[in-house]
């Protein structure tokens, strides 16, 4: 049978094609059915094309993908039928197609290429690119989009050309990281790369211990006192104004541990060096002169740490929603709060202001507290769980709540658990996670634990409001759940129903999931963040969300 050629539309000059399509036919003209071999080839222009021997599809059609030269002019690909023997077939006249498409400098830079600022400061020029036609005649009205590197950013991404055909984006503002950055300006397949050394050197954040929350980041420092960043009252600084970088909390009180509420509004509890508790946020419930204990909680602030008024000591805290939980000194859990759903684990729905023992006299290692339940991990690895239900967050195989703490099914040893807004979450003795609940990722409800087959096996395990996050041996993160807001750090905002990587080469010692952010530890003790950025929880005050990791830098040194 003959073959020949039938070539595509041409695309327009200047651009880089997303590919290159030929049509094989018979004698008769027809698509050929049965697999032809095409090979194509780069005759001019460097560049190049992907594969280099493609296969027909059912309907004739071979396709590969065009890569334009570096240099301006000329570019031309072949394409040839190959026979068995992959030498072109000669009986096919003819058995050559070509395309061609003359390249020319549709994007130049005209100011702000190859300059040298102080890393998180403005370069001294703005950036501007020109924007011309294929006879070198100015664009007008064409959006360029810039787009920054190395955690920069630019005043506007998206700027038309003006009358002249130049487009700027204002201010460039380098990134954290010291070196080459680059500014990407692209228009329709043309782009062209500005570039800028960055000086300095960044002091990152590096607190004893953090804690992600709802739209704040705490963090404990070496001399035992508390800072935070993000939305109010959970800064703690007395104050109504949000902060965006670390901000000491009002209180002479030194501390030894902290935990974030994950339900929104939410507020923050830490153990102080004397084993005292001290809350602050909204929701914190410490003080029972503002709402009478038979009056369902009203929304209450706190603006900075205040004590728990009970003589109990604690050893770690576990705050919810309208409710707080902690581990008590004799390793019991007391809670106090709102008790509507059974969250106080006291065989009641009797709200209370005091501190006191949720039934059982379970001995426990570990605490968390969800919207409207709380779950512990008792000192042989034994899972409870009590409270609201109709999701399934308590693991006990029904959607009926509970007023006492209730054995997550399965016989699963827990190293410890997670209670995140609709769901929680558990870590095995051997390193395997079960979840149950409802992570709000369009999945049905799982009232079991359910395990992922697929995973590895992990060393810590840390539930946020509608995702988890957690961290094999080796320092590897992964995440799953909600995604909305980037908080997985898989640099996309698609949901993932199981345990996915970060998108980074970081690796961690430790990781803290937040009701839409999420922070970890590097080997090093310095913390980066990801995920909603809102009220500045992400530590500066760009307020953009983030898809993947970014240090938090507290200053620069020259």
């Amino acid at each position: 049978d003959q073959s020949q050629f039938t070539a595509p539309s041409a695309i327009s000059a200047g651009g880089t094609p997303d590919s290159l399509r030929v049509l094989v036919t018979d004698r008769l003209g027809n698509p050929v059915t049965t697999p032809a071999r095409v090979a194509f080839a780069v005759t001019a222009g460097g560049g190049s094309v992907s594969p280099a021997i493609a296969v027909t599809k059912a309907n004739g059609i071979a396709s590969a993908e065009w890569k334009l030269g570096a240099a301006f002019g000329l570019n031309t690909v072949t394409a040839t039928v190959l026979c068995e023997d992959d030498k072109p077939c000669g009986f096919a006249t003819p058995n050559v197609t070509s395309f061609s498409i003359t390249s020319f400098p549709a994007i130049s830079a005209v100011a702000g290429d190859a300059q040298t600022g102080v890393i998180l400061s403005d370069l001294p020029v703005n950036p501007s690119v020109k924007v011309l036609d294929s006879l070198g005649k100015p664009r007008v009205g064409v959006p360029v989009t810039f787009t920054p590197t190395a955690g920069g950013r630019v005043a506007a991404t998206i700027v038309s050309t003006g009358a002249d055909g130049t487009a700027s984006p204002g201010k460039w503002t380098l990134g954290d990281i010291t070196g080459d950055q680059t500014l990407v300006a692209k228009v329709g397949f043309a782009s062209i790369t500005l570039h800028a050394t960055g000086t300095g050197t960044a002091d990152h954040y590096m607190p004893a211990q953090y804690v992600a929350g709802a739209f704040v980041t705490c963090g404990l420092g070496v001399d035992a006192s508390i800072s935070c960043f993000g939305e109010q009252p959970k800064v703690g600084d007395s104050t109504l104004v949000n902060k965006f970088k670390p901000t000491p909390t009002k209180t002479t009180a030194r501390f030894k541990s902290l935990a974030a509420g994950m339900s929104s509004p939410s507020h923050l509890c830490a153990v102080a060096l004397d084993s005292s508790l001290y809350c602050w946020g909204t929701n914190s419930l410490t003080d029972t002169t503002v709402v009478a204990p038979a009056v369902v909680p009203a929304i209450i602030s706190t603006l900075s740490p205040r004590q728990v008024p009970s003589p109990i000591g604690f050893t770690q805290a576990a705050p919810g929603g309208a409710f707080n939980c902690a581990i008590a000194t004799d390793e019991n859990i007391y809670c106090w709060g709102d008790n509507s759903s059974g969250q106080l684990g006291d065989k009641t729905t009797k709200n209370h202001f005091a501190p006191a023992p949720v039934s059982g006299g379970f001995k426990f290692a570990g605490a968390s507290s969800g919207a409207i339940h709380a779950c512990g991990v008792t000192s042989d690895g034994v899972g409870l769980c009590w409270g609201g239900n109709g999701n399934g967050q308590l693991g006990t195989g029904s959607t009926t709540g509970t007023v006492t703490p209730t054995a997550v099914s399965g016989l699963l040893t827990f190293k410890s658990i997670g209670a995140g807004d609709s769901f929680s979450c558990g870590l095995t003795t051997t390193g395997k996670a079960y979840c149950w609940g409802n992570l709000g990722t369009g999945s049905l409800i799982v009232s079991t634990p359910r395990a992922y087959a697929t995973a590895p096996d992990f060393t810590s395990l840390s539930v946020g409001g509608f995702h988890v996050c957690a961290l094999t041996a080796d320092g590897t993160a992964y995440c799953w759940g909600n995604n909305t807001q980037g908080q997985l750090g898989d640099s996309t905002l698609v949901e993932r129903q199981a345990p996915t990587a970060v998108a980074t080469t970081m690796k961690f010692k430790s990781i803290s999931a937040g009701y839409g952010h999420t922070c970890a530890a590097t080997l090093d003790g310095s913390v980066a963040c990801w995920g909603l950025n809102r009220a500045g929880e992400l530590g500066d005050s760009i307020t953009v969300n983030r898809t993947q990791p970014r240090f938090i830098v507290t200053g620069v040194k020259p």
